[in-house]
């Protein structure tokens, strides 16, 4: 009975959503326990506009997550501006933007940069991709059940 349970709560365990934060220089990848629906944030300063930017992402499950909304304080170059990239709202209490999208992604890659400072919010977990990874370091974010993630570490 004790195997039965124990195996049952490894089979749970293995098979929980997870998202990994997996830099492609081979140092350690930062893993979040997740469940379908949670949302994270990719948070950068825009390069052109020197302004903060938010882009929402929601986990939808495997290989599967969706850019729901962006918030920017700027409108200009390298910022979403047409009805066909989603709906556009100006926040006017706050001064921004927000536009309001369904990009589906299977992987986000995102370059860390010191002049950008781009972070990753789970929950009350925020990750500095500079600090975590280093300059210039490619990072790829993916959702994945965790037992994937355990092949692909060994």
């Amino acid at each position: 009975m004790i195997l039965l349970l124990a195996g049952a709560g490894f089979l749970w365990y293995a098979t929980r959503l997870i998202l990994v934060v997996m830099p492609s220089d081979g140092t350690a990848p930062v893993v979040f326990s997740v469940n379908e629906g949670d949302e994270w944030v990719y948070h950068y300063k825009h390069s052109v506009q020197q302004t903060p930017c938010y882009e929402y992402f929601r986990i939808n499950g495997p290989h599967n997550m969706t850019m729901t909304h962006t918030i920017y304080e700027s409108y200009g170059v390298g910022l979403p501006y047409s009805l066909m990239d989603g709906a556009f709202k100006p926040l006017k209490k706050e001064g921004k933007f927000e536009m309001i999208m369904n990009r589906p992604y299977e992987k986000i890659s995102f370059r860390a940069a010191n002049e950008a400072r781009p972070s990753i919010t789970y929950g009350n977990r925020t990750i500095d991709l500079v600090d975590q990874f280093g300059q210039g370091t490619r990072v790829d974010v993916l959702s994945m059940k965790r037992y994937t993630f355990w092949f692909m570490e060994s």
